[in-house]
């Protein structure tokens, strides 16, 4: 039986996060630049549409992105692509591994179905650590929406002191913090060890 919740963020924490190659790796597949990219995928709102299920299922976000960009290549080349600004940290999974203790492990992350797709199945020894997975467009709700948070407590049936969570963002901590979790901000791997042995200490755990 768990004896308490750890909870992770994605990108920024379990994977280092390059947005900057992503758009050059899509720059190099369509006939704009980053710049435009950039406005047309981010700044217009549709990877948030993404992430929050607008598109429910990784075919329609990859059929989307080809009438954006103009992009010809393959649904491999997409997904290459999309997902090259992800890339998992084994410092951080090391830590993860030894400091969780006997908590269920968990990953929330704002992120759509292209992602968890392309993501699981490139790297399927990461995901596999997980005891569940909490992609936001499946909740239908983004971080720092409290209602995500609460979804995410419903889903694994904890209460909030129950939950310890690291994001990199600190908007998405103090959002954590503000309905009772023991959130911390992620800087580095030090730092997240020293976190996590605080965390057990605190609740006896």
């Amino acid at each position: 039986m768990s004896t308490g919740y750890l909870v992770v963020d994605l990108g920024g924490v379990v994977c280092h996060f390059d947005h900057a190659r992503r758009l050059d790796r899509l720059a190099q597949a369509c006939p704009l630049d980053t710049e435009q990219i950039h406005a047309l995928l981010w700044l217009s709102g549709f990877s948030a549409d993404c992430d929050q299920g607008r598109y429910g299922s990784a075919a329609v976000v990859r059929t989307r992105i080809r009438a954006i960009l103009g992009f010809a290549g393959s649904d491999d080349d997409i997904d290459d692509a999309w997902c090259s600004a992800f890339l998992p940290s084994p410092a951080v999974i090391d830590v993860l591994d030894t400091h969780r203790g006997d908590r269920l492990l968990a990953l929330f992350t704002n992120n759509g179905p292209l992602e968890e797709q392309a993501l699981s199945r490139r790297y399927p020894d990461v995901f596999a650590r997980f005891d569940r997975l909490f992609f936001s467009y499946r909740l239908r709700r983004r971080k720092p929406d409290p209602a995500a948070f609460t979804a995410v407590a419903g889903h694994l049936g904890a209460s909030s002191e129950e939950i310890v969570f690291t994001d990199d963002s600190a908007t998405n901590v103090a959002a954590a913090r503000e309905i009772g979790w023991h959130s911390f901000p992620f800087h580095e791997v030090a730092q997240l060890r020293r976190d996590l042995d605080e965390a057990a200490e605190r609740l006896g755990r």
